[in-house]
């Protein structure tokens, strides 16, 4: 029960998204396994649905890591100009001269 309590939990707190992710891949599971052993029919829409709740669940999990925690603070830096060398310049009224 300790496996399940530490794989489902982050910092000792339950996580919704890994724990709805878990059941889905659970049930998953038992409609693929019950399809391919004891020809149990599982409806394609049902089980696509289930699988995009599972990418959804795994991806939203996986980008809590990358968010910045609450109470870190964001640094801002001040964007620096540019060093572009302007190798060339546009003459524009030669093409207002054609138009005429």
């Amino acid at each position: 029960m300790n496996f399940f309590k530490n794989m489902l939990s982050s910092e000792g707190k339950v996580s919704s998204k890994r724990f709805v992710t878990f059941v889905c891949l659970l049930f998953m599971l038992i409609g693929y396994t019950a399809n391919l052993f004891w020809d149990f029919t599982i409806e394609s829409d049902l089980f696509q649905s289930l699988q995009w709740i599972v990418m959804a669940g795994l991806g939203f999990t996986a980008a809590e890591n990358f968010s910045p925690k609450s109470g870190e603070e964001v640094v801002e830096e001040e964007p620096e100009p540019s060093r572009t060398t302007v190798t060339h310049e546009y003459d524009y009224e030669d093409d207002y001269e054609d138009e005429i």
